[in-house]
């Protein structure tokens, strides 16, 4: 079978027989949605699906500012806008109906095991053999991180570009590399896998992986036709890496030494081979501990091992597992978390496209030894019950995402001595009401490490139930535990404003916006204090520096619409109202507020207008 590349050296593998293969792609299908199926009834998580959906400002409303700002800004330091515009049209046009997100993930993922099966008969495997390979990509466990969880909208939206474009690459190689219109849609559809997610800059090396497997001579021409590949690659590189800067999402929280790290590095290389085989233990988060395992230190032993076995493939001249195993460690080598510390040191959804190369090699594999009939009926039960086992994982494994509850609850079931997921469980139970569970976890929390945050969150608690003096004590505590952190002092200022003192109120929730510049409802909380004490020119301030940072909130428009009539300034607030009410056309309180602003405009038809609106609206 190894010879199959070099005989079809620039052609197209002979197409399958008219009547093989034809089902193949639909049961692949067919079956990932069936073993998906239950991952549909999911809701939003509390890990990242806030920042990215529920609480996204360039979400709010759908027009070409919230476009531009999506293009223009990043969340949580990642820059992928192509895929928070595709949750800005679920908004619009569905709002925040969970289905919607999840159905939309597993139709991307559809679409990529479906141009994985195309992939496969481009690259010469039989159509058995291509819908063996197509149907493990498409229900391997490792893929529910990336199907399950509504933020990794990322994985699949960059993977259907991404492996179109190596598609049209394969192609493009099969026509004797003349059709100047296929490497246009080649660039088009990586543009818009980098703008999907930053992990796609790995195209002009998995372009590299097929020039090998096709016995393209390796020389640095290969390299410089790819120019503008890596050049847009590049780029987008450094834009990723100056945005994760920004975000201080590369500090190393660890304190490992550079040496631990390539430890960290190998050991993960090591562990995604293994998980490929045997996916054990599949925690949505694989915390740091605070002193590097032992173990970690033999994971270059077993990266010895792996660079030997395929050294001996290379000089044995057995591309397809050479292939194999360069695309998955070109795809996988930026993720190995030697440079940045993150949350975690593995993450199942990194192996979504660095996968295909492992599966090639094993579709390949099997093709070679179904071909034995001594083995024949062996492997084939040997691949049956593998892949049987590796659906029913995957099934149980949708259920972890069903909220945060029962994701934080797995974590812990590896992790009980990790205080972050206690951390996020206590928030999906504060969230969801159940404050006695909320309470025991944060506790738990503060126990395992006690952090300005923590304490912040456990406020937030106390705050929430009216137990104010509680929530005072542990905004001060964890003001002693980190001074700088902004947002402890704007809550803090909150529980003083509740107890009168707004004094201490005022005083606090300046430091914080001195600290914390961007945090909205610090501007909003002290525009309340100054209405409060009648200063309405710094509280008309603090409603425009909300609106710069939440330009679509129809209520602070409100807001700032009744200072400015107070201030006597009626073209203004009529500006402010009738915004206000093009966001939100139902509340009878903008009509009425309105209606002062064109009777001092000296519009009384209008005003009167607006004031039969209001009783309209007020009766409703």
């Amino acid at each position: 079978m190894a010879q199959t590349v070099r005989k079809n050296k620039g052609k197209r593998p002979a197409s399958p027989p008219s009547t093989e293969g034809r089902w193949y792609p639909w049961i692949a299908l067919a079956l990932t949605a069936i073993v998906f199926a239950n991952s549909l009834s999911n809701g939003f998580v509390n890990w990242d699906d806030d920042v990215n959906v529920l609480e996204n400002p360039n979400l709010e409303v759908f027009n070409w500012t919230s476009i531009k700002g999506i293009f223009t800004s990043d969340v949580i330091g990642n820059y992928n806008p192509l895929t928070i515009l595709t949750f800005a049209f679920e908004k619009a046009m569905f709002g925040l109906d969970p289905t919607i997100y999840h159905v939309n993930n597993l139709l991307l993922h559809l679409v990529c095991v479906w141009l994985v099966y195309r992939i496969f008969l481009a690259l010469g495997l039989p159509a058995l053999a291509a819908f063996f390979g197509a149907l493990v990509f498409g229900i391997h466990p490792m893929r529910v991180e990336s199907v399950a969880w509504v933020t990794e909208r990322k994985d699949v939206l960059f993977g259907a570009f991404f492996l179109g474009a190596l598609l049209l690459y394969i192609r493009y190689l099969e026509g004797g590399r003349k059709s100047g219109r296929l490497v246009l849609w080649i660039l088009l559809l990586f543009l818009m896998s980098l703008l999907s997610k930053i992990q796609a800059v790995t195209l002009p090396l998995s372009m590299l992986c097929v020039d090998y497997l096709r016995r393209r001579p390796l020389k640095l021409g290969l390299v410089i036709e790819k120019w503008p590949y890596f050049l847009m690659s590049l780029a987008v590189g450094l834009l990723g890496i100056y945005m994760l800067r920004e975000n201080e999402s590369l500090d190393d929280t660890t304190k490992y030494t550079f040496i631990e790290r390539l430890m960290v590095g190998f050991t993960s290389y090591v562990v995604y081979l293994v998980k490929f085989v045997v996916p054990y233990k599949m925690s949505p988060l694989y915390p740091y501990e605070a002193k590097m395992p032992v173990i970690f230190y033999a994971s270059p032993a077993g990266l010895a091992a792996v660079a030997a076995v395929v050294w001996t493939w290379w000089k044995k001249d057995l591309r397809p597992y050479v292939f194999g195993m360069a695309f998955f460690t070109f795809n996988v080598m930026f993720l190995l978390q030697i440079l940045a510390a993150g949350q975690g040191f593995l993450a199942d959804r990194f192996t979504y496209i660095p996968y295909l190369g492992l599966i090639f090699m094993l579709a390949w594999w099997l093709n070679e030894w179904v071909q034995r009939p001594r083995y024949a009926s062996l492997v084939r039960l040997l691949a049956v019950a593998w892949l049987c086992a590796m659906a029913f994982l995957t099934v149980r494994q949708n259920r972890i995402w069903e909220s945060g509850g029962t994701l934080w609850t797995h974590v812990l079931k590896y992790y009980e001595n990790v205080h972050t997921p206690w951390n996020n469980r206590a928030r999906f139970y504060r969230e969801s009401g159940q404050t006695d569970l909320a309470l025991a976890d944060y506790n738990e929390s503060i126990r395992l490490k006690p952090l300005a945050s923590t304490y912040n969150s456990r406020g937030k608690l106390f705050f929430d139930q009216g137990k104010i003096k509680e929530a005072l004590n542990d905004y001060s505590e964890g003001i002693k535990l980190d001074p700088d952190l902004g947002e402890i002092y704007i809550n803090r200022a909150a529980a003083y404003g509740m107890l009168g003192d707004l004094d201490r109120a005022l005083a606090d929730v300046s430091k914080g916006l001195e600290l914390d510049p961007d945090n909205a409802n610090g501007f909003l909380n002290r525009s309340l204090i100054y209405v409060n004490r009648g200063e309405y020119a710094k509280a008309e301030a603090d409603h425009t520096s909300y609106l710069a940072l939440k330009p679509f909130h129809a209520d602070i428009y409100y807001e700032r619409g009744l200072v400015r009539n107070a201030l006597g300034k009626p073209q203004e607030a009529y500006d402010d109202l009738s915004q206000a009410i093009r966001l939100n056309p139902g509340q009878a309180l903008y009509y009425n507020e309105r209606a002062k602003s064109l009777e001092a405009l000296g519009r009384g038809a209008e005003a009167q207008q607006d004031r039969q609106q209001a009783q309209v609206l007020g009766k409703k």
